[in-house]
């Protein structure tokens, strides 16, 4: 049997990865920011499937479709202040450069 307790403690407490990601259904990309992209991923495909997504405009686009890729990742060195202005600045960055709608936190 799974310790659920030992499991939340341990993935609170595993090093944090972040990536600057492109989220693409209907024809449409957005890009985020996250720690986890495969959470991510699996958040955005219930959130489509039960038709409540909180991502503005994709729930609309969604054609039954979706993929996700690692655009960036973000240096594990920086601050949590200075892993914030990185994730603004590149997720803006990557939008432009994609034409793409930024997925706010």
């Amino acid at each position: 049997m799974i310790d659920k307790q030992a499991a939340r403690k341990a993935a609170k407490e595993a090093p944090q990865h972040w990536v600057i990601y492109a989220a693409r259904t209907g024809g449409q990309a957005w890009v985020g920011a996250t720690p986890n992209l495969q959470a991510a991923e699996n958040r955005l495909r219930f959130q489509l499937k039960m038709g409540s997504c909180t991502v503005a405009g994709m729930q609309a686009a969604h054609d039954g479709t979706l993929t996700t890729e690692t655009l960036e990742e973000i240096d594990d060195a920086l601050g949590p202040l200075a892993r914030d202005e990185a994730v603004k600045t590149l997720r803006a960055a990557w939008a432009a450069r994609l034409s793409a709608k930024p997925m706010e936190r």
